[in-house]
């Protein structure tokens, strides 16, 4: 008698057991669901302007693959599905320094990456080029100096020799750098849709 009461307990305790794991495997899974309903895809067409803040500057002295970080300036998507102020990633893709005498500085980057909710997603966006004026613009500033400083040294004769020292100092000088400063507002353009997941 006292075996099968035993057995009874022990048959009940089990059924309770598996009862409880069941409806707690039910409302995790109903947990699961309700947080995937409250999330939703959203798709940022190409074409949108994405402007940033840039953190850091971007220059023609930056080797191709040197990363920049900005913040953005304005909501993306609609809703606001990226928040102002996101944090976003971008890369020098290429970049040339001016030569001696002649040649443009040059630079070209864009964007790679941007802060969605905590994760970084890939973006692609349009690649910015910003050339510097030439060298050659350079001299021709350095010779106007120097023959301003030579005037007000010697007068005539200083004037011609300051021309000569100005324009030989500036042609041994690399021509202007290229590309925008920490601080400064730079518009891109994606280059393909964003696909990004907000709640």
């Amino acid at each position: 008698m006292k075996t099968n009461m035993q057995t009874n307990r022990r048959t009940t305790f089990v059924k309770v057991g598996r009862t409880k794991y069941i409806m707690a495997a039910l409302i995790a899974l109903t947990s699961i669901s309700t947080l995937r309903a409250e999330e939703k895809q959203v798709t940022i067409p190409a074409g949108t302007a994405v402007v940033v803040k840039l953190d850091k500057a971007v220059s023609s002295s930056d080797k191709p693959g040197t990363q920049f970080s900005g913040t953005l300036q304005g909501d993306l998507g609609p809703d606001g599905a990226v928040k102002t102020g996101s944090p976003v990633i971008g890369q020098v893709m290429e970049a040339k320094k001016a030569k001696r005498v002649r040649g443009k500085a040059q630079v070209t980057f864009a964007l790679t990456q941007v802060n969605v909710n905590g994760k970084l997603v890939t973006l692609t966006t349009e690649p910015i080029e910003d050339i510097a004026a030439s060298s050659t613009k350079k001299t021709a500033k350095g010779a106007a100096k120097g023959a301003a400083i030579g005037a007000i040294a010697d007068g005539g004769d200083g004037a011609a020799k300051g021309a000569a020292i100005g324009a030989g100092a500036s042609a041994v000088k690399k021509g202007e750098s290229a590309g925008v400063e920490a601080g400064d507002i730079v518009t891109f353009k994606l280059a393909a849709p964003l696909l990004v997941t907000v709640k």
